[in-house]
């Protein structure tokens, strides 16, 4: 038998460890992306606060309160009961609010200005139903037994309110007058009534203040349809100049709360997060470093596939038979 009839034992174990190192490679690589991926994603998350009520009902509505000229009830799952223990709130006018105060503004350390939060919320409602009203209060409930009620003087606002109509529903953004005479224009107000007369239906409503342009947006379109590339009304807007509290309360108003429940089938909000120098949370160095080491983790772990596959593909054609 000839010497070049025996098995290569070095050539074999040479093409294990390559195949090893490129098993290894690979899976360094995936590694490293799932990992930047989950790093890069940690921090997007914690940059804003959040809150999500795909629908209205007993369950969602647990954790939120009710506020009236009368009282304040918690939680608002309260209202649901059979034996409806507190009927007048129904039929009073009334708020359904966060139980958790919003960062609105933030006053700049020094010389530095202050920084606003950049907001955007959406809701349905019904098209059969009252005007309902997104709203944005003080830290505070408005005062109990106030002679003015909730929807305050008619001659507190002076000036015409920001207003659009279309075929759907007619927005009017002005500010909250709950607080008079103490306050009398605070906040924000957003109201929407939908056109009774256009085909029934649900309206999609998308609400969207820009800290940084100080603009707000409202969009309107039919439900199910996808937010409009041109808002149905803009308006200039300044939070920390509307005598807003540096947090607010937020949620919706009605000239009856059980309006709420029967407009409203379902709403979502994302406030950006300042941090305590009023500025935006931005990503945390150690995030940052861990990203740089990753890219350079990845692009190592791609080389090595590269060389691997290179390789192999090399000692391939060397252990075909030659003619």
């Amino acid at each position: 038998m000839f010497l070049s009839e025996y098995p290569d034992t070095r050539s074999q174990t040479t093409d294990a460890r390559i195949t090893i190192s490129c098993k290894m490679s690979a899976l360094a690589l995936a590694l490293v992306l799932l990992c930047s991926a989950a790093i890069m994603v940690a921090p997007a998350a914690a940059d804003v606060e959040s809150h999500s009520f795909p629908v209205f009902n007993a369950t969602t509505t647990e954790s939120l309160w009710v506020a009236t000229n009368m009282s304040i009830v918690m939680p608002a799952a309260l209202l649901f009961m059979p034996e409806q223990p507190l009927p007048e709130v129904n039929v009073s006018e009334g708020f359904l609010l966060l139980p958790k105060r919003i960062d609105v503004w933030r006053a700049g350390a020094g010389a530095l200005p202050t920084r606003e939060a950049s907001f955007n919320t959406s809701f349905t409602v019904e098209s059969s139903a009252p005007p309902v009203s997104f709203v944005l209060l003080l830290d505070r409930f408005p005062t109990l037994n106030n002679p003015l009620g909730l929807r305050g003087a008619n001659d507190s606002w002076t000036g015409a309110a920001p207003n659009a109509t279309d075929g759907l529903s007619a927005v009017e953004v002005g500010t909250v007058r709950s607080y008079a005479p103490e306050s009398p224009n605070v906040g924000l107000n957003v109201t929407i009534a939908p056109n009774g007369t256009a085909a029934p239906g649900r309206r999609a409503v998308w609400v969207e203040y820009n800290a940084v342009e100080h603009i707000l947006r409202v969009y309107v379109a039919a439900g199910g349809e996808p937010r409009p590339a041109r808002a149905l009304l803009d308006a200039r807007l300044s939070l920390a100049g509307q005598g807003t509290t540096q947090t607010a309360l937020v949620g919706f108003f009605a000239a009856r709360v059980r309006d709420i429940f029967l407009a409203v089938r379902d709403w979502d909000l994302t406030v950006d997060r300042l941090d305590t120098n009023g500025k935006k949370k931005g990503t945390p160095w150690w995030v940052i470093l861990i990203a740089v080491i990753g890219s350079v983790a990845a692009t190592a772990a791609i080389v090595s596939l590269v060389v691997c596959s290179f390789v192999s593909r090399r000692r391939a054609r060397d252990m075909e038979p030659k003619q």
